[in-house]
């Protein structure tokens, strides 16, 4: 964590919340989805950069 992730955090606590909630907005409505993740014949659209930011095995393979 650098000092600038630090610093804009501390200004705005509330950013991690209203960002994951837009971002949840986004996916249900299909809007920026760029994958479709497929699992037990579920189909499940998602933002590539969201999994390789939250999960280093999709940084590896996206």
């Amino acid at each position: 964590e650098n000092f600038e992730e630090t610093n804009v955090c501390s200004e705005y606590p509330g950013l991690y919340k209203v960002m994951m909630d837009k971002l949840n907005e986004q996916r249900q409505l299909d809007q920026f989805t760029d994958i479709t993740l497929i699992v037990d014949g579920h189909h499940f659209r998602a933002h590539k950069a969201v999994l390789a930011a939250c999960s280093q095995f999709f940084h590896n393979i996206l």
